[in-house]
Order: structure tokens, then sequence, then C-alpha cells
């Protein structure tokens, strides 16, 4: 609920290759307006949707490309490789973590790499009767 309306808020998403193909094509963040940019080896992708640029660009390039198409932020979603050469490039600002009432023994990790780095709680929002949205800054301060 909170995920889509951040969406649909900065019409600018990327997200790893293994994500989107989760995701499409039905349940993509952006249909046909936006920006939606999946991090692939494999440019050669095609998608349905005019909106989604497959490419493997580094981050900074990828920004530098979003800010050309006249985005200010964008949403990095689902996939420790993605998330985790954002991270590492210095490029997240804000994290946002959706705790839901589900355990599970086995998962993937967030982040490929050590970091020690803290976080500041900016707001915490209940979603549903069982789950909560934590929003934090990621400064390096």
């Amino acid at each position: 609920m909170g995920f889509m309306s951040i969406c649909q808020r900065t019409k600018a998403v990327i997200m790893g290759k293994t994500t989107y193909n989760i995701l499409a094509p039905d349940h993509l963040p952006l249909k046909d307006d936006g920006s939606l940019v999946v991090l692939t080896h494999d440019t050669s992708m095609k998608s349905p949707q005019a909106n989604v640029l497959f490419t493997d660009k580094k981050p900074r390039e990828i920004l530098s490309l979003l800010k050309a198409r006249g985005h200010t932020e964008a949403v990095i979603i689902g996939g420790t490789a993605t998330v985790d050469a954002f991270m590492k490039a210095g490029l997240v600002d804000e994290l946002i973590l959706v705790v839901e009432p589900v355990l599970f023994g086995k998962g993937l990790p967030l982040l490929n790499q050590d970091l020690d780095r803290r976080l500041v709680l900016l707001d915490v929002k209940k979603v549903n009767q069982n789950t909560v949205q934590l929003q934090y800054s990621c400064s390096s301060s």
C-alpha cells in the first residue's frame, strides 16, 4: 500500500531483473507513465511497456539518466545486488522497511557488503492491523 503510493509519487523506480521478472507484467509499480529502470546484463530485453528501460549502467549513470528525464528522486526496490550497489555508491538517502507478521527461516540478505552506518528513525506508520512501515534517514553523519 505505502510502497505503491511512493512509486506513484516519484514516478521513477529502479529494480533488478529478478524483481522485474517476479512483478512483470501485472504487478509493476508504474504502468505507462514515469520511468522504470531494470538493472540487467541483458540490455536487449524488451517490455510491452514503453517506460521500461533495461540497462547495465552504474548507479550514478542511472541517476543522471533519470535526472535528464526530469526526475528528482527514485525508489529502489528488490534485490540484494541492486540495493547494495546504490548503498555502496552512497546514493541512498532513506531506507523504508515494511515489517510483515511472517517468520521464515531462510531468505536473501538486504546487502552484500560490510556496512556500519547508523540510521535515524524518521517515521513509523501502521500500514494495517499487523504491518508497520519504518522510515530511516541513511545520512552518514
